[in-house]
């Protein structure tokens, strides 16, 4: 349909010019001005019918293509849904056979291999199954498929969540884009650093939601252009856009957006809250210093 839509969007113009280049002709070579005044009504009407037809299609395939792209995030928003859960499901598959092991083991008194099996166990254990709940469904599934990500690159991840987040009312596909966007470039820059960390801090204050997310990676050059459409340092003509897409969204929703670079780069996401935060803040007993 947004094909289609283009394709009437690229005909209208081409009449329209058509139009245009006829009449330029029917001027240079009229005889009599009087029969040229007459027609020029009906040409004037003809121009601005055509040029409706236009800004209608060109509205129409703005549309889709916000559409498409709503679509696009919602999948994305999916498949980390998927993703969190197929991880859940292995550790519980992973879980129920060291069970069925240390039971076995327990069973018929073989104490020696039971209490090697499970210093191993400890040993490569990994606390990803110790979810971190924000209290918003959306943040708290980009989270953790994030966090689990960050361990298997190296990366130490550390989340902060002091306030309420489930009274959050922007659309989850446009929550997960901004904050997956911002989270991702964090990680790519930070396992530059020989020690990478990303620090994410959720707080609420003055009537708004408050989103720091730090990394010790490499700084940004140009403050000034990154939020321009393909402004990356990948060196790939696909990238570039996330940034773009973040300023964007923060902007439709009366939000605002700020950098700061020094020896670490800090992202500052600051949305409203439509006066629908409550007086209720907490903060997890595993959260540790951000700095």
């Amino acid at each position: 349909m947004g094909k289609n839509r283009g394709l009437i969007v690229l005909f209208t113009l081409l009449v329209q010019s058509l139009i245009i280049i006829m009449m330029n002709h029917y001027i240079l070579s009229a005889q009599d001005l009087n029969a040229l005044k007459r027609f020029l009504p009906w040409f004037n009407i003809i121009v601005l019918i055509n040029f409706a037809l236009t800004m209608l299609s060109i509205k129409q395939l703005e549309e889709d293509v916000e559409i498409r792209t709503e679509i696009n995030l919602l999948n994305k928003h999916v498949m980390e849904i998927e993703s969190l859960n197929v991880l859940l499901h292995s550790q519980k598959h992973e879980y129920a056979t060291h069970i069925q092991y240390i039971q076995s083991m327990a069973y018929i008194h073989k104490y020696d291999e039971l209490m090697e099996y499970i210093n191993v166990v400890a040993k490569e254990y990994r606390h990803t199954e110790n979810l971190i709940n924000t209290g918003h469904p959306t943040i708290t599934t980009l989270i953790n498929t994030k966090r689990n990500t960050a361990e298997s690159q190296g990366i130490e991840f550390v989340v902060a969540v002091k306030c309420d987040l489930s009274k959050l009312t922007i659309p989850p596909w446009d929550l997960n884009s901004i904050l997956e966007n911002l989270i991702k470039n964090a990680m790519e820059a930070a396992v530059e650093d020989s020690h990478p960390r990303v620090a994410i801090e959720f707080i609420h204050q003055k009537d708004q939601y408050v989103f720091y997310i730090t990394n010790n990676g490499a700084t940004i050059l140009d403050k000034n252009t990154i939020y321009e459409p393909g402004c990356t340092t990948k060196g790939s003509l696909s990238r570039g856009y996330g940034l773009f897409v973040v300023k964007k969204l923060v902007d439709q929703y009366g939000g605002d957006i700020e950098i700061n670079c020094g020896k670490k780069t800090h992202f500052t996401v600051k949305l409203p809250d439509g006066g629908l935060m409550d007086d209720k803040f907490y903060l997890p007993k595993d959260s540790r210093s951000l700095g």
